[in-house]
């Protein structure tokens, strides 16, 4: 049986920083709760740089250096996917991570600077795109579930063009988010 890939972003919302909510300046921040607020950037990075490794696999792929099978065995030996053994389980892996990461910000650092109404719109918007990184993660999972079963070049190609798009999104998302929170993090003693 044949997983049918969605070869296409339609319906998947981008990001637009003229559409973004911007968080108010609060008054009487402290320098050290502007560096608490840059924490968040830490685990930033870290999710970053698997994605760019990911991204290596794939160029290596593109440019004909490399092999779906060099992808898979490159994604399955990043750090967050070291329990895993197949291609197919990156996306899920990757999934949890992110949705574990998103779920501590809605279930804990969010409802803290919620107290804020000035800071609700900014909040809102940051689940919103919460939401557009998982709906790209399932469209990159239904193409690994695909590569998995058949390991063929057009979905290859499919997963590296989707790929491309989910991470400038992720990129631009956590840009956005750690600007935004800078202070409100540290303020409201949310992280």
């Amino acid at each position: 049986m044949t997983v049918e890939p969605i070869l296409t972003l339609e319906g998947i919302p981008f990001l637009d920083d003229a559409t973004r909510p911007r968080a108010p300046a609060i008054p009487g921040v402290t320098p050290m709760q502007r560096a608490r607020g840059r924490r968040l950037g830490l685990y930033h990075r870290h999710h970053l740089a698997e994605l760019a490794a990911v991204r290596a696999a794939l160029d290596r792929f593109r440019s004909g250096t490399g092999t779906v099978e060099a992808v898979s065995e490159g994604v399955a030996s990043l750090s967050m996917v070291a329990n895993y053994r197949a291609f197919g389980n990156l996306c899920g892996q990757q999934c949890q991570m992110l949705q574990m990461h998103h779920d501590i910000e809605e279930g804990s650092v969010f409802p803290a600077i919620r107290q804020d109404a000035s800071m609700r719109p900014v909040l809102d918007r940051l689940g919103a795109e919460h939401r557009t990184v998982h709906a790209l993660l399932e469209r990159i999972l239904q193409i690994a579930r695909a590569i998995a079963v058949d390991p063929h070049r057009d979905y290859a190609l499919a997963l590296s063009r989707i790929y491309e798009t989910f991470e400038q999104i992720v990129i631009s998302h956590f840009g956005y988010e750690e600007r935004e929170l800078e202070e409100a993090i540290g303020f409201y003693n949310a992280l």
